[in-house]
């Protein structure tokens, strides 16, 4: 709208100023020196404004490009059209600047909105920082308002410019709003998907099309009761959705449309009806691998490739592949088949990561599809770049300031000179970021997990170095906290944890002593354990002191470790209260990168008090009898571990088994021999469109007691029980039998079996600045538990287990909060149901 006249003002004036060259060898002639600026038109801006903008001094000689950028300078700042001439004056020129203000209006208003206020109208049409509006702008501002009025379900909202001439270059501008009636959706009646037809089970576990889809409109539902509001944006995008569904799935022909709209009476409520048309689905004909190089791979934006020799044989690909003759062409099929040839390419060190040189890296190209529309057949071809063989050559840890390299270093599995291995990369990933040295709970928003690249090397292409870079992470984390459990009650907590902590790091000066731990430069960076808490709450309390040290000798890739932990613990049961006083000394060594095993003494007094008077199990009371119950024993515990995120995981498995070995003969009360066994096993089902993957979790656990010698039966205190939020979801805490027949309350066991099958799925998620990556920070998911008490050492009696199942809530970020809805399918008598717990916090 501006640019035109200024830039015809800008040739004018250079046609008017600038002498036209006769010949290039001409001399050129002198500018002739400005005398006086004259500015006419103006209204809102003064003679001396416009002048100053224009950028040319009087007095001095004409300056061409200085007036060209103030008459931009004009149309942009000012909204002010200029046009420059001259006229000559004894001793120079004089220029004449004519000058056409545009129209604007300092107060728009706004009429005829109700449903939506002014101060919502302006962030609206972008006038919050602003009041006036020039006249050239109204068409932009009215779509915008309109626009977000579609949004907000006014479908039938119509908007107008009112515009009067006012004084000089004031008009008065009016939004006229009619905005209509909010339009809901009553139902999205979907006609024609035949072979994906929408089903539900209890309103919650759908299927089909719109869930495939993932379509945003839809009527009332359980957890909307008035229906989405209706925006037609939205709907376009559902029937993109929705027509991307077929194609992922083979149906190429598939036309999907919208049938027609169906509004209420007083077009408040809409039915939208959508009409598909399937079509016949493709089948694959053929599938055949091809090699390709690029053309120019220094030159990012050449896409050309040229053929190449495939490396392996076509045949031994091919049979990687999941998608041939005869099959649907889907596209999961093809994204399978792409992970299938980069994991066969990357045994040879042949990888695919964004950081490595295009010349470098193993790609997967968009395959060439050739249609048979008339027998609804395609044929595939697999193109790939094969990139060259890389290997590391040197290992580079970047970002620990004040971290000892070798603390990082004996995470990594990779070594110099070795062949890339993205398997082994990222698993020594995660274990630098497993070690919470590098992350900050409290602001994970902010902070920047760990992360891998490739550097190249100048000398050899093929040839790059491994560079982990890393974040240092909180250095004293000092929390004060609080939360609630229906099995734990409400707490409290004051902590201070330093897990990058340097015992031999002393500060400098004791004055300035905070300030150089706060800035890492003092105890700080060996990776030692400090662990100080206090947890007073209503039904537990406990106080603990912890420190490990992870290598005592310097072994650096397999470190002697050392663990020194003391806690006091009270527990406020239904039948009685329990103190438990505990000291385990612990030396352990690191067997691999995911393994360890440690050699321990444990010394703990246990007392129990306070007795129901109702009556409690026949062998609590001989508990109590003792006063002090004495326990001291020799531990061993042996633990593997292989996850790829410590707080959510989402693959890996982790295994772990202990047991102690308590004895009178040193210094104990009794003989009593313990072994538990544990394991969890995590897999992604499938990666979502934002990268965020549901997980399935599998978790069994077994452990058995058995007294000896002079020892009868293990102490009430000792013995297991089941039934809460960790355990079986569904009864209450300590809620499954056997139970005592006299007092009807829990006995325990000797001998105990758990676990759980569940399925997350990642409701809500953000995006972490700086990193692109996704954080989970809502989840759904279902379960099934089972468990099992006996009490008898080693014996299991099946007939007693108990099975539940339901579903689960949980927030991660920025409080974890985990609500449990469980149902009992398999009870028996004295069992104590609770279809509802949740934990609120850590502890």
């Amino acid at each position: 709208m501006i640019v035109r006249p200024l830039i015809a003002a800008a040739f004018a004036l250079a046609a008017t100023l600038l002498p036209a060259r006769a010949q290039d060898t001409a001399p050129v002639a002198e500018l002739p020196l400005v005398l006086g600026i004259v500015v006419d038109g103006e209204w809102r801006y003064t003679e001396a404004q416009i002048a100053g903008v224009l950028g040319q001094r009087v007095g001095s000689p004409l300056d061409p490009s200085a007036l060209d950028q103030g008459i931009r300078r004009l149309g942009t700042a000012f909204q002010v059209r200029a046009l420059v001439s001259r006229r000559d004056v004894p001793g120079g020129i004089e220029l004449v600047v004519s000058v056409e203000e545009l129209p604007v209006d300092r107060e728009p208003r706004f009429i005829g909105n109700e449903a939506v206020d002014e101060a919502k109208l302006r962030r609206w049409a972008l006038l919050e920082e602003q009041s006036e509006l020039y006249l050239h702008q109204a068409g932009r501002v009215r779509q915008r308002i309109l626009e977000n009025y579609r949004r907000e379900g006014f479908y039938f909202a119509e908007v107008n410019v009112l515009s009067r001439e006012g004084e000089g270059v004031v008009p008065d501008v009016i939004f006229e709003i009619r905005e209509g009636r909010k339009v809901r959706v009553s139902d999205v009646v979907v006609e024609g998907n035949r072979s994906l037809e929408d089903t539900s089970l209890l309103w919650i576990f759908e299927d089909g099309l719109t869930q495939l889809s993932g379509a945003k409109l839809e009527g009332p539902s359980l957890f909307n009761w008035l229906g989405e509001v209706f925006d037609e944006e939205i709907l376009q995008a559902d029937l993109l959705a929705m027509r991307n569904v077929y194609r992922d799935l083979g149906w190429y022909d598939a036309l999907v449309e919208l049938e027609r709209l169906e509004f209420n009476e007083d077009r408040s409520r809409v039915n939208v009806r959508v009409r598909i048309d399937e079509g016949e689905r493709y089948t694959v004909s053929t599938v055949s691998i091809e090699a390709f190089e690029w053309a120019d791979p220094s030159e990012r934006m050449n896409d050309e490739l040229v053929p190449a020799r495939l490396l392996y044989p076509e045949a031994e690909l091919l049979a990687l592949c999941t998608l041939g003759p005869g099959k649907h062409f889907e596209r999961t099929l093809k994204e399978k088949d792409h992970s299938a040839l980069r994991e066969r390419y990357g045994k040879d060190a042949r990888i695919s990561h964004p950081t490595l040189p295009r010349g470098v890296a193993w790609s997967f190209e968009a395959p060439e599809l050739v249609f048979d529309v008339e027998n609804h057949t395609v044929a595939v071809t697999y193109r790939i770049v094969q990139g060259r063989e890389v290997t590391i050559r040197e290992i580079l840890i970047n970002g620990n300031t004040h971290t000892r390299d070798r603390v990082v270093r004996r995470e990594v599995s990779v070594f110099p000179g070795q062949r890339a291995d993205l398997k082994e990369i990222e698993r020594s990933l995660g274990r630098i970021t497993a070690t919470n040295y590098f992350s900050d709970s409290y602001n994970r928003m902010q902070h920047r997990d760990p992360m891998y690249r490739f550097v190249p090397t100048a000398d050899n292409p093929g040839q790059v170095d491994l560079e982990y870079v890393i974040e240092e992470g909180r250095v004293i984390d000092v929390n004060v906290a609080g939360g609630i459990g229906s099995d734990n009650g409400a707490f409290a907590q004051v902590a201070l944890t330093m897990r990058n902590f340097d015992a031999t790091d002393a500060p400098n000066s004791w004055f300035g002593s905070f300030g150089e731990v706060w800035r890492k430069e003092a105890l700080h960076g060996a990776g030692q354990l400090l662990e100080l808490y206090a947890t007073p709450g209503t039904l537990v309390s406990e106080y603990r002191m912890r420190f490990m040290e992870p290598d005592l000798l310097g072994w650096h890739l397999k470190p002697i470790m050392g663990d020194v932990d003391f806690s006091k613990r009270l527990r406020l049961f239904r039948t009685h209260d329990e103190q438990r006083a505990q000291l385990r000394l612990r030396l352990g060594q690191r067997l691999n990168f995911d393994a360890r095993a440690w050699l321990g003494f444990v010394v703990q007094d246990v007392e129990v008090s306070d007795l129901d008077p109702d009556g409690v199990p026949l062998e609590l009371y001989e508990q109590r009898s003792r006063a002090l119950t004495s326990m001291t024993g020799l531990s061993f515990d042996v633990s593997s571990r292989r996850v790829d995120n410590q707080l959510i995981p989402h693959e890996g498995y982790s295994l772990a088994l202990s047991s102690v070995m308590y004895s009178h003969k040193l210094g104990g009360d009794f003989d009593i021999t313990t072994a538990d066994l544990r394991a969890d096993w995590y897999t992604p089902t499938w990666t979502t469109e934002d990268g965020t993957q549901p997980v399935l979790h599998l978790e069994f656990n077994i452990a058995a007691q058995q007294p000896y010698d002079e020892t009868p039966r293990v102490p009430y205190s000792e013995r297991y029980f089941l039934g809460g939020t960790n355990s079986l979801r569904g009864f209450q805490f300590r809620g499954v039998g056997p139970v005592d027949p006299l007092s009807r309350e829990p006995r325990g066991g000797e001998t105990q079996l758990f676990g759980t099958c569940e399925w997350f799925y990642p409701l809500h998620s953000t995006t972490q600045p700086g990193t692109y990556r996704k954080l989970e920070v809502l989840r759904g998911g279902v379960f099934f538990d089972y468990g099992l008490l006996d009490p008898e050492s080693w014996s299991l009696d099946f007939d007693e287990l108990r099975t539940t199942m339901g579903f689960t809530l949980g927030l991660t970020y920025p409080i974890p909060i985990t609500l449990n809805f469980g149902y009992p399918l398999r009870q028996f008598d004295g069992d104590d149901r609770q279809t509802f717990s949740f934990t609120m916090g850590t502890r």
